[in-house]
């Protein structure tokens, strides 16, 4: 290529400084910038992020359980559950009773500082 020819790339910026051009002749401007969007985009492909409640109840529906078979299964395997999310708590709380309508788990800790903590 010698000096004079002008490449792909200039061609495409020179053609859209030109278009710019024409706009502004023609009143075509903006006057202001565009609106950003704000929140979260809602995604129903699978991948939004969940908070653990709602992926629980996504994960039990998905697998057909009914609710109080989960909460029996809860109850059941608390001892396991809280041995797995806080290890240095094992042992230290049992569940007492877990509500369906409302999926409010109930958990009796041994000391006022567990109980604090599992909060």
């Amino acid at each position: 290529m010698s000096g004079g020819e002008v490449s792909g790339v200039d061609l495409a910026r020179q053609a859209l400084l030109a278009a710019r051009e024409a706009a502004k002749k023609n009143g075509a401007s903006r006057k202001e910038k565009p609106k950003r969007r704000t929140g979260a985009a809602l995604r129903r492909d699978g991948r939004e992020p969940l908070g653990l409640g709602s992926a629980i109840i996504r994960m039990t529906t998905e697998r057909g359980m009914v609710a109080p078979a989960v909460g029996g299964s809860i109850l059941a395997q608390f001892d396991d559950i809280l041995a797995a999310a806080v290890p240095e708590l094992a042992g230290r709380a049992q569940a007492v009773a877990f509500d369906v309508d409302t999926g409010r788990l109930d958990v009796a800790p041994d000391a006022p500082a567990c109980g604090t903590k599992l909060r």
